[in-house]
């Protein structure tokens, strides 16, 4: 009975030194965000893809995040985003590049209506185009 006591004691304390954890913020692994855009509202007689926008807006304006603020505004705003299963694909307007401390850069391409991230498509939060915008 001792070493069952001990057992379940050691298993329960393994577990709370666990959930005592700190979890860690995604954005602490970011060094810098890019936003390249063109304006949001500017039609084109065709969809342009994320391959295509840097061809079809190649004087885009630029936005930088280098200081944590701004880095945790945009990543809260990418945290949670919802995907979007019904075939759209974005009509790409923007480009997002975050640059993790790694040197690892993720590319999140970006419509009004919709953005692709890392091969799935998700629907664009209207605070990140206001974001861009500002």
């Amino acid at each position: 009975m001792k070493k069952l006591t001990a057992v379940i004691f050691s298993a329960l304390l393994t577990v709370s030194l666990f959930a005592c954890k700190s979890k860690t913020n995604p954005a602490d692994d970011v060094q810098s965000i890019k936003f390249k855009f063109t304006e949001l509202g500017r039609e084109t007689q065709f969809r342009i893809t994320c391959d295509k926008f840097d061809y079809y807006f190649p004087e885009g304006k630029e936005k930088n995040f280098d200081k944590k603020p701004g880095i945790d505004s945009v990543m809260q705003l990418l945290t949670g985003l919802k995907m979007v299963n019904d075939g759209t694909e974005p009509d790409v307007r923007g480009k997002i590049y975050i640059t993790r401390k790694n040197k690892v850069v993720d590319t999140l391409c970006v419509g009004v209506k919709a953005l692709k991230y890392k091969g799935n498509t998700y629907e664009t939060p209207q605070g990140l185009l206001v974001l861009i915008q500002q």
